[in-house]
């Protein structure tokens, strides 16, 4: 294992990872009151058009694909913005969407570039900032474990912020399902209805379905609960 593998973090500083991973999940019960989330997706693109069912509780839009537009994104009916910059986070809010902010993991940063970074934003959001909940995004496909750190120490760092999220799109399932034991507690991207069996030309893809995202919550031993029309939450019955 090299430090492009665990994100630089030495053995000795956490030299069990299981521990780690308990005790974030652990905060992330407390946070949540033992709830884990997720909803059915739509992507509202720049384009004007939108990716995933058309019946979807939550729509979201991401930085680049808004431009400043947010008062359009919330008539073409975005409820979520997930930011990578401060300045759009804080302009979004003010428009009434959810804010979500997407957090960068660099496949050579140093862990305590990696700590400040996170103060600085705690700093903030004790300072006022309304932030919903953060994204842990690796740079580069072959960050597992270090993307894992990453989450624990977004949930343990950032206790103001109620969400630590898992976007499937980045991750996919499987890497998805372990981040849910370190932290995270709510899934996010393509999770629909019903979804094709992952053959041919579709075995890659990263959709999973309602039940499937409900039992991977379960499975971390949080209550699923989806988000539904109009911001509420459902405890989801299988």
């Amino acid at each position: 294992m090299n430090a492009a593998d665990t994100g630089g973090a030495a053995a000795g500083q956490y030299p069990d990872l299981f521990s780690l991973g308990r005790t974030a999940q652990a905060a992330a019960r407390a946070a949540t009151d033992g709830r884990g989330f997720f909803a059915c997706w739509r992507r509202l693109l720049a384009t004007g058009l939108s990716q995933g069912p058309a019946s979807a509780a939550s729509a979201f839009v991401e930085e680049a694909d808004c431009a400043g537009q947010y008062a359009a994104a919330v008539a073409a009916g975005a409820n979520t913005f997930i930011a990578t910059s401060l300045p759009a986070l804080i302009e979004a809010t003010r428009h009434g969407l959810r804010g979500l902010l997407r957090l960068p993991l660099p496949a050579e940063e140093p862990v305590p570039q990696q700590e400040r970074r996170l103060s600085q934003l705690a700093d903030q959001v004790r300072a006022g900032l309304v932030l919903d909940g953060v994204v842990p995004t690796p740079a580069q496909d072959c960050l597992g474990l270090a993307t894992l750190l990453f989450v624990a120490r977004c949930r343990l760092g950032l206790a103001g912020v109620p969400h630590v999220l898992v976007d499937l799109d980045r991750l996919g399932p499987k890497l998805g399902q372990l981040a849910l034991g370190f932290g995270a507690d709510e899934l996010c991207g393509p999770i629909v209805v019903e979804r094709a069996l992952r053959l041919g030309d579709n075995v890659g893809s990263h959709a999973i379905t309602r039940a499937e995202a409900a039992q991977l919550l379960r499975g971390a031993g949080l209550r699923a609960c989806e988000r539904v029309a109009g911001g509420g939450l459902e405890e989801f019955a299988p």
